[in-house]
């Protein structure tokens, strides 16, 4: 067996399946891109003004759509060691139901901001940024390694990685509304943990537990 393999066998079930989607799905797209083949941007990108024209699917279709190479593999990266640990102590239908939320959220976000901004959003970066979002709450107080050189705790780096989302917002061509509506996405995460805790709370079931992490490189 092979170290891609290894890797792959070691990912939870429940975690492959949206994983090999979503990392078929952007190198078709950037394939069809780049060899000016086709072109999978223009049905499938989020558009505000073509969503509120019908075209409702893009509203989850824009997620499949990566920025680049670098942004598949760096999104593909967190999503990978981030959600093993979601699937494992979720399970596999609480894991994607959450994931659907931080889609949704995501793309009502984007939408809201339609009069302030036209161009299209593309990737799952909200997905990634609320699987952090989850991270901070469950395990807010972890110590974590940040790019193997910086110890600090979850919520701190958090707070860094949201920063470092809007600068590059500003800088690239995907523009800074974009990346507020991938804050978004992680807000939304957010949320719907917050709502599900209260409900738990409310009925008379404890809060999940969560998993200690003795460390983490990010």
């Amino acid at each position: 067996m092979n170290a891609p393999q290894r890797v792959w066998s070691f990912l939870p079930r429940g975690l492959r399946e949206p994983l090999a989607l979503l990392l078929i799905a952007g190198i078709v797209a950037l394939v069809g891109s780049y060899s000016r083949a086709f072109d999978l941007y223009a049905p499938l990108a989020l558009w505000p003004t073509e969503f509120w024209s019908g075209r409702v699917w893009q509203a989850v279709t824009y997620l499949f759509l990566p920025a680049g190479p670098a942004d598949l593999i760096f999104n593909g990266f967190f999503f990978a060691v981030l959600g093993t640990r979601l699937v494992q102590g979720w399970g596999r239908r609480q894991f994607w139901l959450f994931c659907l939320v931080a889609v949704v959220g995501t793309a009502v976000v984007k939408l809201a901001l339609t009069p302030l901004d036209h161009n299209p959003l593309i990737s799952f970066g909200g997905v990634v940024f609320a699987m952090f979002a989850a991270w901070c709450r469950l395990f807010a107080n972890e110590e974590v390694m940040l790019m193997a050189v910086w110890r600090m705790r979850m919520r701190t780096a958090i707070l860094i990685i949201a920063g470092l989302i809007i600068m590059f917002g500003l800088l690239s061509s995907c523009g800074f509304w974009n990346a507020v509506a991938v804050l978004g996405g992680g807000a939304t995460g957010w949320l719907y943990l917050a709502a599900q805790e209260r409900w738990r709370m409310r009925r008379g079931a404890q809060p999940l537990p969560s998993q200690r992490i003795s460390r983490l490189e990010l």
